[in-house]
């Protein structure tokens, strides 16, 4: 359901005469009263992946069809660093159905496999990043494939935390009740600081 120009009207309306300062809170408001088709909307209009599918920003595409797209990433860890996302805009990949995870996973092996065979890479690292917190820049799943070299500079190791047995118990308990079909996925409210509100998931 597009915005109309109505609506779009309101909104400017109820930000005129306001400080950018003002207009920023005003907006953010206004944003959670907005039903939910509504928000989508301005949020895939923001999003430049979406840009990228609709073909306004020019990208280096390596595979499309109808459900994905992969492109050659701007800012690459490596040579060769391929983006793959879904043409349909989700924000988080537990967002994606499960039909739809398998098939992008099918693609990215194909991809994982031809760095190894048309760039001769020695491995490769599949990434995602879901959440702001978790290092997702853009409101879109996007899924990292990166080409692996010997002394390639690029390293993915972190600190190791001590977890008792008590501790790892409760972890346990705690995943396992909170696992869950598609059709039950809740977004919580602090996946990521910039998506307010809660979205429920058809």
């Amino acid at each position: 359901m597009a915005l109309s120009e109505q609506r779009i009207a309101e909104i400017q309306e109820r930000l005129k005469d306001l400080s950018p300062e003002e207009q920023q809170q005003k907006l953010q408001e206004i944003l959670k009263e907005l039903p939910q088709d509504e928000l989508n909307e301005i949020t895939q209009q923001q999003c430049p992946f979406c840009g990228i599918v609709e073909k306004k920003i020019d990208a280096k595409t390596v595979y499309e069809d109808g459900i994905v797209m992969a492109v050659l990433d701007i800012n690459p860890a490596n040579k060769g660093h391929v983006i793959l996302f879904p043409k349909k805009h989700y924000q988080f990949l537990f967002q994606v159905s499960d039909t739809e995870v398998a098939y992008m996973f099918k693609m990215i092996n194909k991809i994982s496999l031809a760095m190894v065979n048309g760039l001769n890479a020695e491995g490769n690292n599949i990434f995602v990043a879901n959440g702001q917190i978790a290092g997702q820049n853009a409101s879109h799943v996007i899924v990292h494939i990166i080409p692996r070299y010997k002394d390639d500079g690029i390293d993915f190791k972190w600190d190791f935390k001590k977890v008792n047995d008590e501790e790892m118990l409760n972890l346990v308990s705690a995943i396992k009740k909170s696992i869950v079909t598609h059709k039950e996925v809740k977004v919580n409210k602090k996946t990521n600081s910039n998506h307010k509100e809660k979205e429920r998931i058809a």
